[in-house]
This record gives C-alpha cells, sequence and structure tokens, in this order.
C-alpha cells in the first residue's frame, strides 16, 4: 500500500505564497535590468510639476493631458506591440472600450484614474513599485 502525505490546506496555500514571493522578487531583480531608453523629444515634463508622480495619499494629482498624450505616445511608438491605444489600454489593465479609454486620457476628456497612471508610471520605470506589506493571513476557511 502506499502511502502520501498531502500537507493540510493551510499549509499548501503558504506554499503557494512562498513560491509567489518569490517569482515576484525574482520580476524585480529582472526589472532592474531593463533598457534606459531617452524620453520623448521636444517635451519638457518638468513643465508640469512632479505632483503626477506620488502616491495616493501624498497630495497625487492626475497628470495633466498634455504629459499623459506625450509619454503614451512616445511609449506607444518605443514598444511596438503596443502601438496603438488598445494594446496600451490592456498592457495598463484597463477592458471593454480600452483604445476609447485611453484615447479620452490623452485628449483631457477625462483624468487618468490614479491606478492606471501609476501602473504605467511603474513600467516605465518612472516610479517604483509598491510593496504592501502583509499583516496577517485571515483563513477565511477556517484553516490554519
Amino acid at each position: 500500500m502506499i502511502k502520501i502525505d498531502i500537507p493540510d490546506i493551510g499549509k499548501q496555500k503558504d506554499i503557494v505564497r512562498r513560491d509567489a514571493v518569490h517569482k515576484a522578487c525574482l520580476q524585480l531583480e529582472k526589472n532592474l535590468l531593463a533598457e534606459h531608453i531617452p524620453g520623448p523629444e521636444h517635451f519638457d515634463h518638468r513643465q508640469y510639476g512632479t505632483r503626477h508622480l506620488n502616491l495616493e495619499n501624498e497630495s497625487w494629482e492626475p497628470p495633466a493631458a498634455e504629459l499623459v498624450n506625450a509619454w503614451f505616445e512616445h511609449f506607444k511608438s518605443t514598444f511596438s506591440e503596443y502601438g496603438s491605444d488598445k494594446a496600451l489600454g490592456i498592457l495598463l489593465g484597463l477592458s471593454g472600450n480600452a483604445d476609447r479609454r485611453i484615447r479620452s486620457f490623452r485628449n483631457g476628456e477625462r483624468p487618468v484614474p490614479y491606478g492606471v497612471w501609476r501602473r504605467f508610471l511603474v513600467i516605465t520605470g518612472r516610479v517604483s513599485q509598491e510593496i504592501i506589506p502583509v499583516m496577517a493571513f485571515i483563513d477565511d476557511e477556517g484553516h490554519k
């Protein structure tokens, strides 16, 4: 008779968490090797201040449409696989009419939401990725 010891569900979840954290750490290290490329030519981003770079709870303000347009267009022209508003929108986590929403941000019809903008800033290396501390593991199933 073969006996297979299977850890309880709590230990299985811990194994999965450890694996996910390990993979995330590897990705953070890999991010440091990203290529350095020049920003958009003939566009002075400094005239738009820096509040669009802040964290949401640290006086963040949505970026000006001119800045959004310049940086989005530069990104699209640099990375051909994201050369359309739709592809960029999907990369930034938008669904549905991603292309329409990206255009509305670029033309100033509506401001870029914090989460979408922050993701773009991280992807382009303009800000560091936030690492949020885990306070506890809450076991919804009542398992440890």
